[in-house]
């Protein structure tokens, strides 16, 4: 019997019951998914996995796959199995997994192996960069891999734009001139609602009675 297979690109992915993706037919292997992302966007960065958006590994389409991290990506798997499965994978991870875990991180061997983990990972992140679209102005900038996570700006105006725009720092104040309620950032020493009642303090003119 044939495997089922889907085509995109003039390329043959062939069904694989065991993960439940679809792979190509002809090398280099790669997963359909994966493909599918890569030649709308290019490569997929380093620590990071393409992630069907509903679950179905058969709907290979652009509109349904997006860009996360591993660690991203385990976790939102990881909350999808039954609460029977996680149960028995925190009781092996209590019982065994962890005590043992401990104990070699104690060790020597353990030690010496963080450190030189963690020297060959700080260096790979700030040598490898990904690109980003800037949440206000919507432009593509490049952005250091140890700072992606984080990372939403292009710039720092655009970061005070955007914190600015969503009115997060807005307080309410009472004019000193004209005695009306008016919003201003609670950062800024500001006492009046207009640049008129600004003037007219300035110059000691008298309120208006109408």
């Amino acid at each position: 019997m044939k495997r089922p297979y889907l085509m995109f690109d003039g390329k043959k992915f062939a069904y694989n019951p065991r993960t439940g993706y679809y792979f190509s037919t002809t090398k280099p292997r790669k997963g359909m998914h994966v493909y599918v992302w890569e030649y709308y966007n290019g490569p997929v960065p380093k620590g990071y996995e393409i992630h069907h958006k509903d679950r179905n590994k058969a709907n290979n389409d652009i509109s349904n796959l997006t860009c996360i991290t591993i660690k991203e990506h385990r976790k939102l798997h990881g909350r999808l199995l039954s609460q029977e499965t996680r149960d028995v994978f925190r009781k092996n991870m209590n019982e065994n997994a962890r005590p043992a875990a401990i104990e070699w991180h104690k060790s020597e061997a353990g030690r010496e192996w963080h450190k030189d983990h963690f020297d060959v990972s700080l260096k790979k992140a700030k040598t490898t960069f990904i690109e980003k679209t800037c949440e206000q102005c919507k432009k593509t900038y490049t952005v250091n891999l140890s700072n992606a996570t984080l990372s939403k700006f292009c710039s720092k105006s655009c970061r005070e734009k955007h914190r600015r725009l969503s009115g997060v720092d807005d307080v309410e104040r009472i004019c000193e001139y004209c005695g009306k309620v008016f919003k201003t950032n609670k950062y800024k020493p500001t006492k009046y609602c207009s640049s008129l009642c600004v003037s007219r303090a300035v110059t000691g003119s008298k309120r208006s009675l109408l």
